[in-house]
């Protein structure tokens, strides 16, 4: 009993208010103060070098005599698997005129239906393999990769070849195909290209092929056929194979599955405007800067966004530290200073031109959507702002991050740097742009990063869009923010 009583107490001593004087801010729904800490400044931390030698992408690079190119690196014996890639110049942006949907079609083709002739279901060689196919689509760039045991490397390559070299473009599932909405699903979390706010956005802005193609569209098989011949001859293909594999046997193996294999006709490059998007920093601001979207969800999600036509070479670095910065305030300001959301993000186009969209995407409880969407507009706002300085720290922050972080990770492993090689190749015709990275990184100054911020982040410029179930969106009020979307949204229709 005395045991029960003394827990008793301990809890009652640490229940809010029972500070004797009071202090320790409580947040709404929470049932304790605030922590008060006294860790140290990153910044001030004594952290050892790491030392980090990414793979030669000159010594990887072979290339066969039928002009077929893969990035060989080699891992050692206790690496688990082996990735297989097939990077390949396949994305909206790479359509021609009456090849509108042909891309996401192509994939799906490829990723479904299998090598055409094939005695075997797809399904059926990749379960022997225990394996699966997983495609990242991009406007500009497609990358169907799996991974596979040590033992099954050479059966799960010949299978990636024979795909994209062989592809089954059957006439009847193509006439059969529809272009669908461009999202996934009505809602899925904030994260990919199918998520909807970003697809009505993308519509609005500009779109095809900024946005997918309006749904209910049908495909020819001539646009299919055209397509893959442009982007699925043997120089335009750029594989990747990383993991515990001897090179040598590599090479033998390129060099059989890709004999007779066609080249392409000629050279095709990227477009690199974006029809009817407003893409220069001094262009009249868009019509409508707020819709919203009814569709049955617990949440609502919101994409504030702006289209561009391309980010010159000179300013991808500076752009990059940017988007980092920015990323960075939206979520102390929406998650670790309010509790609104999980993540507040900002992000910019990763093709190769940087055609595509800047976005900011987040999303939270009906309560939280109007606080989210003032506090990301003024966020964009500081940003853009020239009296409120980009600080020393913040570009370190940065460039740590993109170096340390997203560029070594990507190169880290043998199955990593494989695909990104390949990828890289594709959009850049080579891997100069991806090894002078961190240079160029290291060389961003806050002064550049605010000339970009003053160029592309007008408020004025941004439109947003808000998805979710609009009647509770528009009646809730946060307890602490209770800021109405019918505020928020009389703002963004104002001159």
């Amino acid at each position: 009993m005395r045991g029960g009583m003394a827990a008793v107490l301990a809890l009652a001593a640490l229940a809010p208010g029972a500070c004797g004087d009071g202090a320790g801010e409580i947040l709404p729904g929470r049932s304790r103060p605030l922590l008060e800490h006294d860790w140290p400044d990153p910044g001030a931390l004594a952290l050892g070098s790491a030392a980090f030698t990414p793979p030669d992408p000159e010594q990887a690079l072979f290339e066969a005599s039928s002009g077929a190119r893969a990035y060989i690196v080699t891992g050692t014996a206790a690496d688990p698997l082996v990735r297989l890639t097939a990077a390949m110049p396949v994305g909206r942006l790479h359509e021609r005129d009456g090849e509108a949907g042909a891309s996401a079609l192509l994939v799906q083709l490829l990723t479904t239906r299998g090598p055409a002739g094939a005695s075997s279901p797809l399904s059926l060689r990749l379960g022997e393999l225990g394996t699966s196919l997983s495609a990242s689509v991009t406007l500009d760039a497609t990358r169907i990769s799996l991974d596979v045991l040590p033992d099954d490397w050479q059966e799960g390559f010949e299978l990636l070849v024979e795909l994209v070299r062989n592809p089954d473009l059957d006439t009847a599932t193509i006439r059969e195909y529809r272009t669908g909405p461009g999202y996934d699903m009505p809602m899925a979390g904030i994260d990919g290209d199918g998520f909807r706010p970003r697809v009505e956005l993308e519509r609005r802005l500009g779109g095809y092929p900024l946005a997918p193609p309006d749904p209910g569209q049908t495909v020819s098989p001539d646009a299919v056929r055209a397509l893959a011949s442009r982007s699925l001859a043997t120089d335009r293909v750029v594989l990747g194979v990383g993991g515990p594999v001897p090179r040598d046997e590599v090479e033998e193996a390129l060099e059989s599955a890709t004999r007779g294999w066609a080249r392409s006709s000629g050279l095709v490059t990227e477009p690199s405007l974006i029809e009817a998007a407003p893409t220069m920093a001094d262009s009249p601001g868009p019509a409508t800067r707020f819709h919203a979207v009814d569709v049955p969800s617990l949440e609502g999600w919101i994409a504030i966004g702006r289209a561009v036509s391309a980010i010159p070479e000179s300013d991808r670095a500076a752009f990059a530290v940017l988007r980092f910065i920015l990323a960075e305030r939206l979520n102390i300001a929406a998650r670790e200073m309010r509790g609104l959301a999980n993540r507040d993000d900002f992000e910019i186009p990763v093709t190769a031109s940087g055609t595509g969209l800047l976005l900011v995407r987040t999303g939270g409880r009906p309560e939280a959507v109007a606080p989210l969407l003032r506090f990301s507009l003024d966020e964009i706002g500081r940003m853009h702002d020239p009296d409120a300085p980009v600080t020393e720290a913040e570009v370190a922050r940065a460039q740590g991050w993109l170096v340390s972080a997203v560029w070594r990770r990507s190169l880290e492993l043998a199955t990593s740097a494989s695909g990104t090689f390949a990828v890289e190749h594709v959009r850049h015709g080579g891997t100069n742009h991806l090894m002078g990275w961190p240079e160029t990184v290291g060389s961003a100054t806050p002064v550049a990063v605010k000339r970009l911020a003053r160029e592309y982040l007008d408020p004025a410029a941004f439109v947003t869009v808000v998805a979710g179930p609009m009647a509770r969106i528009r009646a809730a009020r946060h307890p602490r923010w209770p800021i109405a979307l019918d505020e928020v949204e009389a703002e963004l229709g104002r001159p």
